[in-house]
């Protein structure tokens, strides 16, 4: 062996398995690593495509990744079950899923069977959209799991006080799992009315417009709540293994473009067996809901004041029919089963009062003018209400007690706390436009040498303005005025063998007596005629009067007017 050569050592060797121990960790750590994305992926591998709503493997609650949808976080309609036990109500003993109305009981759920606990349905918004179930129950049964949903368009109550009056084209959605199975099975039903039984079972799972899971795990309370919108969160755990379900259906196999489809009704039932024609056990009474692939649009008229028996047209666009129609106060148009799109509704510019304003109260929309826009998307039901003032005018004519028009006065209405004053438009014409409603008019200012009459009262139920009123050749007044004319009276005392007055006095009533007429008060007229005074004597009058008192009755006539 030469000097150079060296023993081998065990470092060597050692170094090897260092490598290949560091080898298999750069080996091991990225693939441990894509396992652990992969899981997470994995989790949601059971949603439809297009959903974000999670339909995990394990079947759960909760939201599991950010910006996704899950019961914990969508409004969902939640139907619940009567308490286990004798009160619990159920479905008669023969009774099956072609049973219009099938006979109701309680008390009679074997422990073997599924004794429902809740059920919930939500819709999730799309082209068409995605409708999501989810059950859950007291134990698991011996056998498949076996939940029937059934969605109906009618709300009558068949007579059972369940199930609802079947409509053609109603659903019947079978959701199945054999025991220990991890994926469901949907199977969907048509409810065929001329032939009155479910039709041709068609199986949504197996063309991927289904998919359902169960849970395998437990399912603590924190985690085992559905939010309801209203009335908020719903408790529903703890869930023990395999005692909740849920399920997503692609609503395209249902909706078309050309047909609207409206389900108002949902309720939960489960079966003895497999078998489509075994007996109906438990159920959970129907809950209200709103599933369909069109909306409503309904049109509201109001009016200020309520109850006026003006007329309002409306035109519309979008295809509604009828494009055009009339509402009076509190009318309603309603229009249903309408497909998504963009639809206006205008109220004709003649119409009566002063349109206010335009306001719905759901969904999307904008108002323009005399116009409202709404964008209505499938499920919305929005209702437009078009708010008017309506007014009027009163027309009062002013004369006097020979009927012949007056100027000089003024007049004002009042409707409570609201005081009008009535334009002079001369000639004893006085207008003014006003609010639909009931008046008290007064004559505030009476033209000198006339008297006044008391306040009248008006109602203001016509849409005729002052202009249009006052363009009319003789238009008639709502309200007339009378002024009588105020008299005056002269007393002239004469000696009757000359013809000269005499000064006496005189007094009204009760009042100030004054002097009769002097010579020196009719020098304006004595210097005209020097014989005014002798006719003005010669007057009709009373003679052959001796000094003292004499009592005197005068009557003023009234006019009439010709």
């Amino acid at each position: 062996m030469s000097d150079n050569s060296t023993t081998p050592t065990a470092t060597p060797r050692r170094s090897r398995r260092r490598l290949a121990l560091f080898s298999a960790l750069a080996l091991a750590v990225p693939l441990l690593l894509s396992q652990a994305v992969t899981a997470t992926a994995d989790m949601h591998l059971a949603s439809l495509p297009g959903s974000d709503f999670e339909i995990d493997t394990d079947a759960n609650l909760k939201v599991d990744d950010a910006g996704n949808l899950d019961w914990a976080n969508v409004d969902a309609t939640v139907g619940t079950d009567e308490p286990t036990g004798r009160d619990d109500d159920s479905f008669a003993g023969g009774s099956k899923e072609d049973d219009v109305c099938p006979g109701t009981t309680t008390g009679s759920i074997p422990n073997n069977k599924s004794d429902l606990l809740n059920f919930g349905v939500y819709e999730e918004e799309g082209d068409p959209g995605f409708l999501h179930l989810f059950w859950t129950r007291v134990q698991e049964p011996n056998g498949t799991t076996l939940m029937d949903f059934e969605l109906n368009q009618s709300g009558e109550d068949c007579g059972n006080g369940v199930n609802k009056v079947r409509t053609d084209g109603d659903l019947l959605l079978e959701y199945q799992i054999d025991q220990g199975g991890k994926q469901a099975i949907v199977l969907a039903r048509l409810w065929d009315e001329a032939a009155g039984e479910w039709g041709p079972v068609q199986d949504l799972t197996a063309v991927n417009d289904a998919t359902g899971t169960i849970n395998e795990t437990a399912i603590p309370a924190n985690e085992a709540i559905v939010n309801a919108g209203d009335p908020g969160e719903v408790p529903l755990g703890p869930l023990s293994p395999r005692t909740f379900g849920e399920a997503s259906i692609d609503l395209g196999f249902l909706f078309d473009d050309e047909e609207c489809l409206s389900f108002g009704s949902a309720f939960l039932k489960s079966r003895s067996s497999d078998s489509f024609t075994s007996q109906l056990k438990d159920y959970i009474a129907p809950v209200g809901v709103n599933i369909s692939n069109c909306g409503k649009l309904t049109v509201v008229k109001q009016t200020d004041p309520d109850g006026v028996s003006d007329t309002f047209d409306f035109t519309t666009t979008g295809g509604l029919t009828p494009a055009t129609f009339t509402l009076g106060d509190d009318g309603t148009q309603a229009y249903t089963d309408v497909f998504e799109g963009t639809y206006t509704v205008t109220e004709a510019a003649d119409a009566p009062g002063e349109l206010d304003s335009i306001v719905c109260d759901s969904g999307d929309w904008s108002v323009a003018d005399r116009t409202v826009t709404v964008n209505l998307e499938a499920d919305d039901d929005i209702t437009c209400t078009f708010y008017n003032s309506l007014f009027g005018s009163i027309l009062v004519e002013k004369v006097d007690d020979n009927g012949d028009p007056l100027d000089g006065a003024a007049f004002t209405a009042t409707a409570g706390e609201d005081v009008t004053d009535l334009t002079d438009y001369g000639n004893g014409v006085f207008c003014a436009d006003v609010p639909y409603g009931d008046y008290t008019v007064e004559e505030t200012t009476v033209p000198d040498d006339y008297v006044g009459e008391d306040p009248k009262n008006v109602t203001v139920n016509s849409s005729e303005s002052c202009a249009e009123r006052l363009a009319e050749e003789n238009p008639t007044p709502d309200l007339t005025f009378t002024n009588e004319q105020l008299h005056r009276i002269v007393v002239l005392v004469c000696h009757q063998a000359d013809d000269e007055l005499v000064v006496g006095t005189v007094a009204l009533g009760e009042g100030e007596s004054q002097d009769t007429v002097a010579p020196s008060d009719i020098t304006p007229l004595t210097d005209v005629d020097p014989d005014a005074e002798e006719k003005l004597c010669n007057l009709p009058g009373f003679s052959d009067l001796e000094h003292g008192e004499v009592g005197l009755t005068v009557n003023i006539p009234g006019h009439t007017a010709e």
